[in-house]
């Protein structure tokens, strides 16, 4: 027996897995980004979105070949895409300055005069940075302390078998990501969990995906907040320290959704967003002016945002295009007052035909609305959206000092602890936007309004409108508040920069000693905000309740620990190709992402075949009934695995498998780990 399957792997033995992971997200995508000649913060922010689109098509495409998806195929690809971008470069360098260098010159538009920064202006993001990721990882391993634990819930099961499936088949193509349980859904996020496994044998899909979710919460997603900032603050010392700090510390941190257990695809898609955001920012406020060539190459970086954004999760996007839209309105007046100035006709038929699109769209939105919705005196509105997350938690009132305050609320709906300092910060921020009433302070803050509006529309009342509203975000309101952080620290970075450029020369000169007392506050700030911050521990500890074992013999959650050990054994206790019949209610399901071996029964609940059905309902009349005999000589099943009851007993989906239950005499113990027991099936002349 392998010692490994007889433990849960530590965090030193998945420390290759994590680097693995790292290596993925940023070294091919690095490889493309300086080819197209991208340096510095741009480079580690678009690094990993290129890296994640050259995944996703990767995958996508290889399955249409025929071709197995692994590292060789995404290196292969990297290789062809690296290629491609040399090949760009060197032709358009032959007339003229190479366009995508311009492209990523135009981005950046500081606040004060273009100078070489001193040596501390330098390390200061990188210095931020490290503290927020080691304030994640630090919250992270205390919350679980194995990197094999699983989030159990009913979502877990589908997502973890997919990097499983990944790692067996090679399949990997966000088009047929599950089948037969879902074809369309997608899995870049599991494409990195999988070559993380795949690089280190014998590291659990569980662990990989646990992997994975580390390297984009600690590194990925301070960074591309701290892109976001250098977009629109320009690159100032202190908001290039506080950007990624406020990103890991404030609104749950980048542990909200982890706290909700399966959310990984969507997570993964939130922490790319403000790589898009900042560049569609950039082209609206300067870089669609900058002639067609550069315009359109803006475009082109806006795009694979796009894609990157989609191909981890793509209602994502709804959430990108409320967050973009005081922006995108601002550019489209910007392109009328210029249009006006230079053809009246051009400009009039522009604002008739906008409107006309404007008013087809609304006619289709509402006809579609009245269909679904409207029809029949019973208003079968009433019965959508209205189970589980989407249920509010408060009243309009309550859920607007909420989200004013940064304050989530974790998986059992329990409120978190305000963090006061980020709740000051926030609120000063906004006064000052106000006041100051720029354009990029009210965008900023329609922003924030458009956010709040379709979280408290979630969280505080259960009206019609109010699902018909949210139901892009599944009318649930972790989903939209998961994006706090991104609006939040873009208002307050703004706001300390404004005042900075505006107050501090002044101050400095007239008392030098103020700039000790701000670079103090600030180091204050930022040691508070990861060491003594009650809202990141009640987030750990929420963390560490969804990745928790079930005690003793419990039902629930899905797996105990003997339970989880048990499946980790299955490679060695089952030979490959051979299936295991088992519940999958009772935390088999996790069987093929835990143990490689194939359940059965691949998820919790599906449109079970007659086989599947038959069997489920009489598995325990296996020594009487001839149709069971049947059906495991006709599926040459050889195993069942029993591991107690199920996690939801009273699901109506699991009512099909009360009939399943250990047969004494037509099936022999093979192994055993707690209270879970693997037999060989030997009724029905099945060979002993």
């Amino acid at each position: 027996m392998n010692a490994s399957a007889m433990q849960l792997a530590t965090w030193w033995q998945a420390l290759p897995v994590i680097v693995a992971v790292l290596a993925a997200l940023y070294l091919p995508g690095g490889g493309v980004a300086v080819a197209s000649g991208r340096r510095g913060v741009d480079l580690v922010a678009l690094a990993p979105v290129v890296s994640i689109v050259i995944v996703g098509m990767s995958g996508i495409v290889a399955y249409a070949i025929g071709l197995p998806w692994g590292w060789p195929c995404y290196l292969i690809a990297t290789a062809a895409v690296c290629v491609v971008v040399v090949g760009v470069r060197i032709v358009s360098t032959r007339f003229g300055r190479s366009p995508l260098r311009a492209a990523g010159a135009s981005g950046d538009a500081p606040l004060e005069p273009v100078r070489r920064p001193v040596w501390w202006r330098r390390v200061t993001p990188a210095l931020a940075g490290l503290l927020a990721a080691a304030s994640t990882t630090v919250r992270l391993i205390h919350a679980v302390p194995s990197p094999d634990q699983i989030t159990q819930n009913y979502d877990s099961v589908f997502h973890d078998n997919i990097v499983a499936r990944i790692i067996v088949t090679g399949q990997a193509s966000s088009l047929h990501a599950l089948p037969p349980i879902r074809d369309v859904y997608p899995i870049a996020f599991q494409q990195f969990a999988a070559l993380g496994a795949l690089a280190v044998r014998g590291t659990t899909a569980a662990a990989a995906i646990t992997g994975a979710w580390l390297v984009f919460a600690a590194l990925l997603w301070p960074t591309a907040v701290l892109f976001l900032v250098r977009r629109i603050c320009g690159a100032h010392a202190i908001t290039d320290f506080l950007a990624p700090l406020l990103a890991a510390v404030c609104a749950g941190g980048p542990f909200l959704l982890l706290d909700w257990g399966t959310l990984y695809s969507m997570f993964a898609g939130n922490v790319v967003l403000p790589v898009l955001l900042g560049l569609v920012w950039t082209w609206c406020a300067s870089g669609w002016k900058r002639g067609v060539r550069d315009a359109g190459l803006g475009l082109v970086w806006i795009a694979v945002a796009v894609l990157a954004v989609s191909l981890c999760h793509f209602r994502v996007m709804m959430t990108g295009l409320l967050l973009a839209l005081p922006v995108l309105v601002v550019w489209v007046f910007d392109v009328l007052r210029a249009v006006r100035r230079s053809s009246k006709a051009l400009f009039h038929a522009l604002i008739v035909g906008g409107a006309l699109v404007i008013a087809a769209v609304l006619a289709l939105g509402v006809r579609v609305f009245m269909l679904m919705y409207l029809r029949g005196a019973d208003r079968p509105i009433a019965a959508h959206l209205n189970g589980g997350p989407a249920q509010p938690t408060e009243h309009i009132p309550s859920a607007i000092m909420r989200f004013l305050l940064g304050r989530p609320i974790d998986s059992s709906n329990t409120p978190l602890a305000v963090f006061w300092p980020v709740a000051v910060l926030i609120v000063g921020a906004l006064i000052v936007a106000l006041v100051v009433h720029s354009r990029e302070s009210l965008m900023l803050v329609a922003s924030f309004v458009l956010l709040g509006f379709t979280f408290v529309s979630s969280a505080g009342t259960h009206a019609d409108w109010a699902k018909v509203l949210t139901a892009l975000w599944y009318k649930d309101q972790r989903r939209p508040f998961a994006a706090w952080p991104i609006v939040a620290a873009a208002l307050i970075c703004w706001a300390v920069g404004h005042l900075v450029t505006t107050y501090g020369a002044r101050c400095v000169a007239r008392r030098p000693w103020t700039r000790s007392i701000v670079a103090v506050l600030v180091v204050a700030f930022a040691l508070m905000a990861c060491a003594i911050n009650p809202q990141l521990d009640g987030m750990g500890r929420a963390v560490g309740r969804t990745y928790g074992f079930a005690a003793g013999d419990a039902d629930s959650p899905m797996l105990s620990r003997d339970e989880y050990l048990m499946l980790k054994r299955m490679s060695a206790l089952v030979p490959e190709g051979e299936r295991v019949v088992s519940d999958p209610w009772n935390g088999s399901g996790f069987l093929l992402a835990v143990g490689w071996r194939t359940p059965f029964y691949p998820h919790l609940s599906m449109m079970w075949d007659h086989d599947h059905d038959y069997l489920a309902r009489n598995l325990h009349a296996i020594d009487t009934d001839p149709e069971v005999c049947a059906i495991i000589q006709r599926n040459d099943l050889h195993w069942y695995l029993d591991m107690g009851g199920s996690f939801a007993p009273h699901d109506p989906q699991h009512v099909m498998f009360a009939g399943m239950r250990p047969v004494p005499g037509a099936m022999e113990p093979v192994a055993r780990q707690g209270r879970a027991v693997l037999y060989r099936i030997v009724a029905c002349g099945m060979p002993r």
